[in-house]
Order: C-alpha cells, then sequence, then structure tokens
C-alpha cells in the first residue's frame, strides 16, 4: 500500500500521434536545401568559365553555319542571273569547260619571308575542277579572305585579297604535280592571335561569270611572345 500522504508515480507524457513524422520531414527537407546550396555553390571559377567558353563556341559555330548557308544560296542566285544574262544555254554549258567546283589543296599554310620566327602570311593553292574531275588553268577573278575565328566576332577579320583576271594567270604552277595557284596572303596588320586561320575564296569564271567557292581551315606559326 502506498505511503500516507505520498502522491502516486506520474506516467510521462504521451507523445501526440504523428509528432515524430512530422520533425523527419522537415529535418528531411533542410538538408535536401542544404544539399542543393551546397550543390550549387561547388561550381569552381575555372568550370564556370569553361562552360561560358562552350557556350561561346557553340554560338560562333551556329553563326558561321548560318554565313556559309547565306554565302550558298547567294551564289546560286548569282550563276542564275548571270546565265540568263550572258543567254547561256544548258546546251552551252555542256560543250565549254569550266570550274563546277573549288578545292584548296591541302598544302595550304603559312610561309616565312623574312627568316625571322614567325610566319609572315598564308599562301593558298587553289585547283579549279570541271565537272570529270580535272584542274582547269582557266580565267578569272579569285577574292581570298583571311579570317581567326578564335578571335572575338569584331576582331576576327584579318584580311582580304583579290587578284583580278588580267594576272591570274601568271600565278599558275603546272610542271610536275603542282597544277595550282598559287596566291601569298600577307598578313596586312600583323600576324593573328591564334594559329587556326580560316581561308575562303570565291572564283568567278571568266567566260561563263559562273561563281564557285571553297573554305578551308590551315595552320600558320605564330611569334614568340
Amino acid at each position: 500500500m502506498p505511503l500516507a500522504g505520498s502522491m502516486p508515480a506520474r506516467r510521462p507524457p504521451e507523445s501526440e500521434p504523428g509528432a515524430p513524422a512530422t520533425g523527419f520531414r522537415v529535418g528531411w527537407l533542410l538538408l535536401a536545401f542544404a544539399g542543393a546550396l551546397l550543390a550549387a555553390g561547388c561550381e569552381s571559377p575555372a568550370e564556370l568559365q569553361m562552360r561560358k567558353e562552350i557556350g561561346d563556341l557553340r554560338q560562333t559555330v551556329k553563326d558561321r553555319d548560318n554565313q556559309l548557308a547565306a554565302q550558298k544560296a547567294a551564289l546560286e542566285e548569282a550563276n542564275r542571273q548571270l546565265a540568263v544574262a550572258r543567254s547561256i544555254s544548258e546546251d552551252d554549258l555542256k560543250k565549254l569547260f569550266y570550274p563546277e567546283r573549288l578545292e584548296i589543296d591541302k598544302l595550304t599554310g603559312g610561309y616565312d619571308s623574312d627568316g625571322k620566327p614567325g610566319d609572315d602570311g598564308v599562301v593558298v593553292y587553289l585547283k579549279p575542277v570541271d565537272k570529270d574531275g580535272d584542274v582547269l588553268k582557266i580565267p578569272g577573278d579569285i577574292t581570298i579572305q583571311l579570317y581567326d575565328l578564335a578571335a572575338p566576332p569584331a576582331q576576327n577579320f584579318i584580311g582580304e585579297y583579290k587578284v583580278p583576271v588580267d594576272q591570274v594567270g601568271k600565278l599558275w604552277h603546272g610542271k610536275l604535280w603542282t597544277n595550282h595557284y598559287a596566291i601569298k596572303c600577307p598578313w596586312p596588320h600583323g600576324p593573328p592571335k591564334h594559329p587556326e586561320v580560316t581561308v575562303r575564296v570565291l572564283f568567278v569564271d571568266y567566260l561563263t561569270k559562273r561563281v564557285v567557292s571553297a573554305q578551308a581551315t590551315c595552320t600558320v606559326k605564330l611569334p614568340p611572345d
């Protein structure tokens, strides 16, 4: 029997139904939020810079593709209009030898003219090719453009070089295995900032006025810093 005047022992209060589960959910949410914050802050400056450079490179490639598509459409329209203007029919074209495409030979690249470190420009080896795959020594106007596409858009144009039809014959090399035009393009304002140079060429056939184009990249040697 309990002693006189003593109070009966009290049971500890029972937890309310659902309380432990609610505390678990809150704790889990806090951990998840903290983890998200940590993950967002884990990217180093180098990783962020790499992400930006990749985005810039993708935009450059997209812009280049758009430019090439626009140039191709413009050339096709120019060829159509010129054929109409000169009244050259399809039957006439079958009897003529004219360039159907243009090749920039793989030997195209930098050249050194002063013996000092670093190239002084790009020499372009150019082959007008007919429908049978033969290289033609044929008169025409040549326009060459050089680009440093790794540079910012406002600074990537290196220079433009034009060879008129009355001078192009002097640049032909047809001895042994060298059937091509060789055009030297010196740097107009010093060498580019990057070693890869993009070469774009337009050739306008003197007889038919048809326009063919080509694009390639080459590597040049830069002077030491």
